[in-house]
């Protein structure tokens, strides 16, 4: 991630707008932390808006007042570790009490539609989070990646036959949306296992499925079962010389692993941002490439998608940018919040998100090395290591494993996808060292 949300503290863009409802002072009713929150949240009350957090993080006397500020912002159980923002993030209280503000704003004085400007600035802050180049008018607000990844799947003009590539360790959208799609049309969907010792050898599995036939190459960014960074850009230099479209569920990737979204070379891609940019659930996106929109037809449509239409004259003209699928009735309030997540992560800066998040999954990768019966599934390459790790434990089950951790107050995510029967851990914002130390013993214990 460049431009936008690497750069810290200063020159914050602050959402200043709404009768000023991210930078007011909280309702006493909002939430905030719960008293002596120390494990999950830290000690501390949370900043009741963005703009407290922002003079708090100004004056922070070093990187451990800061952090344990930071820590500070979640109303995360504090009698557990939370390890699974991979799986669903935590909300920061700033961007919770934005969320109520906006809502009460927008029930005061209802109207249909939603106001263009504050709009537009949302997808102002997402472009310039996904780098230098992006374009708003490239983007899509949608409720999340799973909605993005049938835009995509259903949206392709694919035919009986067209074979469609994918990895075995997609998310349950990615194969729920091909299966729909096969049994509906006749798509054919050619399969890899990803290669976790050679990066590279992924772009080679993929090359030996491509036929005549292959339509769509649609894959993870970064897997949710593993933590797995593909080299994208190879993969989009494969499809692009062999005339196939190439998309990506990119729900794990923003802030986790930083990325320029145009360098990529992606046709389309589609992210929650629930997760690591820490927006309300029910919140995402959808990038289509300059000139590549018009290639998907919306499966939805309404007031919003279209630049005209006239049911007695037959006419009906789509919008040519990714704004064709933002359509009907929209929860404003919540797509304002992620506009006040997105400024909470450039408050921090993904540089130093990563400078203190990078190490705790790497001291965990290595710990688990040392403990009898474990298998690491994250990649052997470190380049290609995320900010989770996926492991197995022989002979427990995950079911198992979950259960173990639980008893020691540890919130992990299972991981059945692909067969693997096994455990995924994240490392955030929330997370400080001892978390990593808790996980690996907790596993030592179970390993006896």
């Amino acid at each position: 991630m460049t431009a936008g949300l690497a750069g810290g503290i200063a020159g914050l863009p602050l959402m200043q707008k709404m009768v000023g409802a991210a930078s007011a002072t909280a309702d006493p009713a909002l939430p905030v932390a719960p008293d002596g929150a120390a494990a999950g949240a830290a000690a501390g009350a949370p900043s009741a808006s963005l703009a407290d957090f922002v003079a708090q993080a100004g004056a922070a006397a070093d990187d451990e007042h800061l952090w344990k500020l930071i820590r500070g912002q979640f109303i995360l159980d504090p009698n557990w570790i939370y390890l699974n923002f991979g799986g669903l993030g935590s909300c920061p209280v700033p961007v919770l009490n934005a969320l109520v503000e906006f809502t009460q704003v927008e029930e005061r004085a209802p109207s249909a539609g939603h106001d263009e400007k504050p709009w537009q600035e949302v997808k102002d802050k997402l472009a310039r989070a996904l780098g230098q180049s992006c374009r708003r008018e490239d983007l899509g607000l949608i409720g999340g990646a799973t909605e993005g990844v049938n835009v995509i799947v259903n949206g392709l003009p694919l035919k009986k036959g067209d074979e469609v590539i994918t990895s075995t360790h997609e998310h349950v959208a990615v194969h729920s949306a091909l299966l729909n799609r096969m049994q509906r049309d006749g798509i054919v969907i050619r399969l890899f296992d990803p290669d976790i010792a050679r990066a590279m050898g992924n772009v080679d599995r993929i090359a030996k499925l491509v036929t005549p036939k292959t339509r769509l190459i649609i894959m993870s960014h970064v897997t949710c079962t593993t933590g797995q960074l593909f080299p994208v850009k190879e993969i989009a230099g494969l499809a692009r010389g062999k005339n196939i479209w190439f998309a990506l569920d990119g729900a794990q990737a923003p802030v986790c692993a930083p990325f320029d979204i145009v360098e990529t070379g992606v046709d389309f891609y589609t992210c929650s941002t629930h997760k690591w940019m820490m927006g309300p659930k029910r919140t995402g996106f959808i990038y289509a490439r300059p000139g590549l929109a018009e290639t998907l037809r919306p499966q939805t449509v309404g007031g919003g998608s279209s630049v005209r239409y006239d049911a007695a004259k037959g006419e009906f003209v789509l919008k040519t940018t990714a704004e064709r699928f933002e359509s009907g009735t929209q929860n404003d309030a919540l797509f304002y919040s992620l506009g006040t997540a997105l400024d909470f992560v450039d408050t921090i800066g993904v540089d130093r998100i990563g400078a203190h998040c990078r190490p705790m999954a790497e001291r965990f990768y290595r710990g688990l090395g040392e403990i009898p019966g474990v298998e690491r599934l994250s990649p052997e390459e470190e380049a290609y290591r995320t900010l989770m790790i996926g492991f197995r434990m022989n002979p427990h089950s995950h079911t198992a494993i979950m259960e173990h951790l639980a008893k020691d107050k540890i919130k992990a995510r299972p991981v059945g996808e692909g067969g693997l029967n096994s455990i995924r851990i994240s490392f955030y914002l929330n997370n400080r060292d001892e978390d990593v130390t808790a996980a690996l013993d907790s596993l030592k214990k179970l390993a006896g």
